[in-house]
């Protein structure tokens, strides 16, 4: 179900130079990096993938290290981040950056895709309307499912999934997959406003692990619980699996409790096999049957969200548009020794060979024309080439709206000899295509007589989109868990976790998060920290909810304790406690 990913670099394979230097701030050389998790996850089920990069952390900058390589880039292995990121350097002020260092919880979402092959065989790529593995927000990912959905509902086109809005949860009948999520189903949470009714932002993306249905003695459906899977989660950011909500419908807008950050469920999506049924893993869907319950209460009701109503609404109906034109993926057009059959190279099966033969048979060189057949509805910041064997010297690459003339886009050979980087192994090569999106149909490649050394395989072409102004969030709390008095008065949510620092001052970061509901304000807060040596730390606050950092020197590890106690104007408190494990340095 895996495939393998090219190395992303510049030119000609000649070996990279064997001692050790930290380029790019963060690569995997650089004193900084934290190389925790497997560079090459494994495994049946996407929640395998995942569990495999649990521990994956930042480091070096915001958004950097091993995720930005790894989740954002698509390279699993340290001596591919190590090559890149010297390509990168190289490139740094020359030439736009097709690769941004961003939120990056929507990209571990994508990577998981791409490593398990679902839903299609390269993930989101295969599809013919998404020429790209990669979905980099919350909005990016919530549009696909709709389109696919939209898809769907002609069956030839087969689409391959189904999206799920918060309000269409029904306990009384509830259908994993197919009216409501499974294992393994996308989940997007957002900060909502409740007085308003309106989603206003810090979007982020988790992924379902497990899921429980429990059920009374008459068989109704009384609470769904589920434990979930993200990425860039706390600070610093990282893949975690700690997230367990004792009931779904309890975290949507219609429910009363929240998610760090002021954050509700907004919606969910599902995977399907190409016949159309949901695409999980059974063992992970249990149902559990106790004598007594019934479900709490839930009444949806109409919400808005205005950026995704006026950016992205829109674009799902011209999205689909425009899958259901190019169904059979865009045109090629070029010489069949070449393309063969025609087709874009998919990183799997279809692959274009460029030989030195070519020279003899296109004596004026060698053009080949990529159609996409109308405006693509996402404007295109670029593409990127995947080469194996001998990379074609000055090849050009030109690109074109309908009905206008062709751009030049910048290739990285036609860049100082100073600026290429020698290297064993493929070659990935980004093409930009200006500073910021553009809209195109047509591409050309063109390969100069006398361009080729040896054999060439493009074994890949991606195209690089501009999706919008959707953001995701940059700080992911842990879930608050809930502690609240059964009169529903003054409570208290609090979370706790910690990441391993490296520093010399501190071994380990604690990061404390609470919310406080009910009562009368103001509020007094007593935070309290047990090391694991019996210290105690108490710092005090005042905020209806928010986030503390803790420093400690406890290389050896241990378990710090978390106690949060909370006084309101009339006297009322509330507490809550957490205990949380530091792991040996």
């Amino acid at each position: 179900m895996k495939r393998g990913m090219a190395c992303l670099l510049i030119i000609v394979c000649m070996g990279v130079s064997s001692f050790a230097t930290c380029y790019n701030s963060d690569s995997p050389d650089c004193s900084c990096f934290d190389a925790s998790a497997t560079w090459n996850p494994n495994g049946t089920w996407i929640q395998d993938i995942a569990l495999d990069t649990v521990g994956t952390i930042e480091s070096c900058e915001s958004d950097g290290g091993k995720p930005f390589y790894q989740v954002r880039l698509g390279l699993n292995s340290r001596s591919l981040a190590t090559t890149v990121a010297r390509m990168l350097e190289s490139l740094s002020g020359i030439m736009p950056s097709l690769f941004d260092r961003e939120a990056w919880c929507s990209e571990t979402i994508s990577y998981w895709h791409r490593e398990a092959g679902i839903p299609y065989s390269t993930g989101y790529r295969r599809s013919s309307w998404h020429l790209d593995w990669q979905l980099t927000n919350t909005e990016a990912i919530r549009t696909f499912y709709l389109v696919e959905e939209l898809l769907g509902w002609f069956t030839f086109l087969g689409g391959r999934g189904r999206w799920i809005d918060w309000g269409d949860l029904d306990y009384s009948d509830f259908r994993p997959g197919i009216n409501a999520p499974a294992p393994g189903s996308y989940v997007l949470i957002r900060e909502y406003d409740a007085a308003s009714a309106t989603w206003t932002g810090n979007s982020h993306s988790m992924m379902i692990n497990e899921m429980t249905i429990h059920k009374n003695g008459f068989g109704d459906v009384v609470r769904v619980e589920v434990s979930l899977l993200d990425g860039n989660g706390g600070s610093p950011g990282r893949v975690r699996s700690t997230t367990i909500l004792d009931d779904l419908v309890s975290y949507t807008p219609a429910g009363p409790d929240w998610l760090g950050g002021g954050r509700k469920i907004l919606g969910f999506g599902v995977d399907l096999r190409s016949n159309g049924s949901p695409l999980f893993d059974p063992g992970r869907l249990h149902i559990r049957r106790q004598e007594f319950g019934t479900a709490m209460p839930f009444d949806p009701f109409a919400t808005t969200d205005p950026i995704w109503e006026q950016f992205y609404a829109p674009l799902v109906l011209g999205l689909a548009e425009y899958a259901m034109k190019v169904t059979e993926g865009p045109v090629v057009i070029g010489p069949s020794s070449v393309i063969g059959r025609g087709g874009l190279p998919d990183g799997q099966t279809a692959a274009w060979t460029v030989s030195p033969e070519i020279n003899r048979a296109q004596p004026t060189g060698t053009e080949i024309t990529i159609d996409l057949l109308q405006d693509h509805p996402l404007p295109v910041r670029g593409m990127v080439l995947s080469w194996e064997g001998t990379v074609p010297m000055n090849f050009s690459v030109r690109y074109a709206a309908d009905g206008e003339a062709y751009q030049e886009a910048i290739t990285p050979q036609m860049l100082s000899s100073s600026r290429l980087v020698q290297f064993s192994g493929g070659v990935l090569l980004p093409i930009p295509f200006g500073e910021g999106g553009s809209r195109v149909r047509t591409i050309q490649l063109h390969f100069p007589h006398g361009s080729l050394l040896g054999e060439a395989r493009l074994t890949e072409l991606r195209f690089i989109y501009d999706w919008g102004p959707g953001k995701d969030a940059e700080f992911n709390p842990p879930l608050l868990e809930p502690s609240a008095p059964a009169d529903g008065g003054l409570s208290i949510r609090i979370s706790a976790s910690s990441s391993v620092a490296h520093e010399a001052e501190y071994s380990h970061v604690l990061v404390v998060s609470w919310k406080v509901g009910g009562g009368a304000s103001p509020y007094r807060l007593n935070i309290e920290v047990t090391n694991p040596n019996g210290e105690t730390v108490i710092e005090r606050d005042d905020a209806l909810e928010g986030t503390r950092r803790f420093e400690l020197l406890y290389p050896e590890g241990g378990t710090a304790r978390v106690s949060v106690e909370v006084e309101d104007a009339v006297g009322s408190t509330a507490s809550g406690a957490a205990s949380v494990t530091l792991d040996p340095v």
